[in-house]
């Protein structure tokens, strides 16, 4: 599906009217009620497509919730959209470089100031777009900060991963939290490190502490969340993957190394990034690393979709049940309008 045309804008204004949906009525009850619309789903659904075409229409612009795409010059792998030649302003992206430790807290406080300046203040619809659930939840939710650090502690297994690789660490956090371990991956230091701080700091696993974080916000929120079906998710994901190298992934990871980002968390973590650094590195063949690639992209859906089925309050929609960006915008605003 493509982006919807400013020239199509009329007409779907007419076919809403026809559904007792009138835009400027809609958009003014929508900005008196500081509501936020949130669109959200697993990795390669279209969430950028529809949240370009529900701001363009909305005439407002798009909050990025994605841990990655907050970094300059990773934009391949990112899969970043150039939002403003849709005459749209995309926030949270390019905000750091790709050595900057991001934490959920720090992206969270950001977020929410934006939100308050750039859009309520100037009475704006935020609209958030993004497959990370937990970042979402972070923001409506205003998710407390929790325990502090133990720099010693946290320097200590820092160091020795550093040296060590992670496995170690890893499999110390399987025994002692294996509902948190199992959904993150084992070269996550950063994960890694704060669950082992958190049950340093409190004797509690990481996984209990979450629970403590079942609060709503009293935030006016709707959720949209795009789904289709699992298979042919997948291969809409691999397709996305062999793009990106059509257009030079291996080129960028390349150009990163060079200026010096190697030892970067983000470069280490994010997907598409440390596959190709394998391979540059002659650990794995081209064929193995588009390979990795895609089976560590279909996973991160697999877990953006366990965390996201957990929130009643999203709306559900099959994007496969759709042909074109024009009738999906009708039913997402229709939701939008009835949740009021």
């Amino acid at each position: 599906m493509e982006i919807l045309k400013k020239n199509k804008y009329k007409k779907l204004a007419g076919i809403l009217a026809k559904h007792s949906i009138e835009v400027d009525l809609l958009k003014n009850k929508l900005i008196n009620l500081k509501k936020i619309i949130v669109v959200c789903g697993p990795t390669g659904i279209g969430k950028s497509k529809l949240g370009i075409s529900i701001s363009g229409f909305l005439d407002t612009d798009i909050i990025s919730v994605d841990s990655m795409q907050v970094y300059r010059r990773m934009n391949i792998g990112t899969d970043k959209v150039d939002t403003e030649n849709y005459g749209i302003k995309q926030y949270m992206v390019d905000i750091f470089e790709p050595d900057h430790k991001l934490s959920v807290m720090e992206f969270k406080n950001i977020a929410k100031n934006i939100i308050g300046e750039k859009f309520l203040i100037s009475h704006k619809i935020p609209v958030m777009v993004g497959g990370s659930g937990l970042y979402i939840k972070a923001i409506i939710d205003d998710l407390d900060k929790g325990p502090g650090e133990d720099k010693g502690f946290r320097k200590a297994i820092e160091e020795e991963i550093k040296k060590n690789g992670s496995k170690k660490h890893y499999n110390k956090l399987l025994e002692i939290d294996s509902d948190y371990a199992l959904k993150i991956s084992e070269n996550d230091s950063r994960r890694i490190i704060r669950a082992l701080e958190v049950f340093h700091l409190l004797g509690i696993p990481f996984s209990q502490f979450q629970k403590a974080w079942k609060k709503k916000s009293d935030c006016k929120v709707t959720f949209i969340g795009l789904n289709k079906d699992r298979s042919q998710l997948y291969l809409d994901i691999e397709k996305r993957v062999e793009n990106m190298f059509d257009r030079g992934l291996i080129r960028e990871v390349e150009s990163l190394l060079e200026q010096g980002y190697k030892d970067s968390l983000s470069l280490k973590q994010a997907v598409g990034y440390k596959e190709v650094i394998e391979f540059l590195e002659k650990r794995i063949s081209l064929e193995e690393c588009v390979d990795e690639v895609k089976k560590n992209s279909r996973r991160v859906a697999k877990k953006q979709m366990t965390w996201l089925r957990k929130d009643s309050r999203i709306n559900w929609i099959r994007v496969d049940n759709y042909d074109n960006m024009f009738d999906l915008i009708i039913d997402t605003l229709t939701i939008i309008d009835r949740e009021l």
